[in-house]
């Protein structure tokens, strides 16, 4: 049998304000919260926190890539929940980008999807 595929688990000082943070922040429901556990369903995917010892280094983890409606507002609302964004928005031609670190440091994508014109013809 192959490995499946779990969840993403992030090592975090303060599960429940994790939780609030993603499910807040990000409006992910919550599936799991108690102080040593925590998941949030993000599409299909968990996220899973697991507390550590406040004296352990957090943040070295994969980056957390979420779509947005809407990155301004998105930012906003995360920075309100203690995350700090690292860098300017981008603009690319597909849409907004933004990196953002959360309160434990662990490292979050955001892409506004550019909206496409119908009248293009491309």
């Amino acid at each position: 049998m192959a490995a499946e595929f779990r969840h993403v688990m992030l090592m975090v000082k303060d599960v429940p304000a994790a939780v609030k943070f993603y499910s807040e922040g990000l409006g992910l429901p919550v599936k799991v919260a108690s102080p040593g556990w925590g998941e949030i369903d993000a599409n299909g995917t968990t996220i899973a926190f697991h507390s550590i010892d406040s004296d352990v280094v957090t943040g070295s983890s994969p980056i957390l890539s979420f779509h947005v409606d809407d990155i301004y507002g998105r930012i906003a609302t995360l920075e309100s929940l203690g995350a700090k964004l690292e860098g300017r928005i981008r603009e690319p031609s597909f849409g907004k980008v933004a990196a953002m670190r959360t309160p434990d440091g662990h490292l979050l994508s955001l892409l506004q999807p550019a909206t496409v014109n119908a009248t293009n013809t491309h």
